[in-house]
């Protein structure tokens, strides 16, 4: 016994065939395509399975069908060129658009956020890949000394373009101001030289007060020093003269 043998006819979805078993199929019109499926075939209850478009995330929303799906009006997040703002764009716009279309979809019409070489903020609209360096912003330059002072454009200034150098009256309040540097660096070296001098012959006051006190103390020293070294022969030398006195006064008296 053989394997039942299926309908086989195409689903108006034209995708798909009847996969019943061999059945009768009802003609009204004899010019109808033997191949085309009849009222008692089954009716096709699956979902579209045709490839999206490149890029297109989202399934067709229709059920199986003939043809082409419609266009995806479903929205899409995307990111814009500055990589902060999220964007809300139609997918099929996204999906059909070229190079060129998908940049301007994709910019978010916001200044662009990043930072230029010479430290200034891109000027552009945002923009895909790297920033143009031209930079027009005004910087204000200065001469060496810093008296003379203009605003020139940004990019001028790195590309060495412009400088600004010092004119006479420059130099003179430079001779002038050197001048005045070294005047006060001689008088702050002639203070010194006598605040140096008035410490040294205070020091030297101090010092000779110190030798007057030494001697004086010294003298008093030595006197004490010469009592105290004779007096041990003093006493007995005046025993003796005080005897002999005695002596003399009481033979004189016999």
């Amino acid at each position: 016994m053989g394997f039942p043998r299926v309908c086989g006819r195409t689903l108006t979805c034209q995708n798909h065939v009847c996969m019943k078993e061999c059945h009768k199929v009802t003609e009204t019109d004899s010019c109808t395509d033997k191949k085309k499926a009849g009222p008692e075939c089954l009716h096709c209850e699956e979902g579209c399975s045709k490839s999206r478009p490149l890029g297109c995330p989202h399934p067709c929303v229709l059920p199986c069908h003939p043809g082409e799906c419609p266009p995806c009006v479903q929205m899409l997040r995307i990111k814009c060129h500055c990589k902060i703002t999220s964007l809300y764009v139609e997918c099929r716009k996204i999906t059909t658009a070229d190079v060129n279309e998908k940049n301007l979809l994709s910019c978010c019409k916001n200044q662009c956020p990043k930072e230029l070489p010479c430290g200034h903020r891109c000027k552009e609209m945002c923009h895909p890949g790297e920033c143009p360096f031209n930079c027009n912003q005004k910087v204000k330059l200065r001469c060496p000394c810093k008296r003379i002072k203009k605003e020139v454009q940004c990019n001028k200034v790195r590309e060495n373009q412009i400088s600004i150098e010092c004119d006479t009256t420059c130099k003179e309040m430079k001779q002038k101001a050197s001048e005045l540097k070294e005047a006060e660096a001689k008088a702050a070296l002639e203070e010194e030289k006598r605040r140096q001098q008035a410490e040294l012959e205070a020091f030297e006051n101090r010092l000779k007060g110190r030798r007057k006190k030494n001697r004086k103390r010294d003298e008093v020293a030595v006197e004490l020093t010469l009592w105290q070294k004779y007096k041990y022969y003093l006493f007995p030398l005046c025993a003796i003269v005080v005897v002999v006195f005695a002596w003399y006064i009481a033979h004189a008296v016999d």
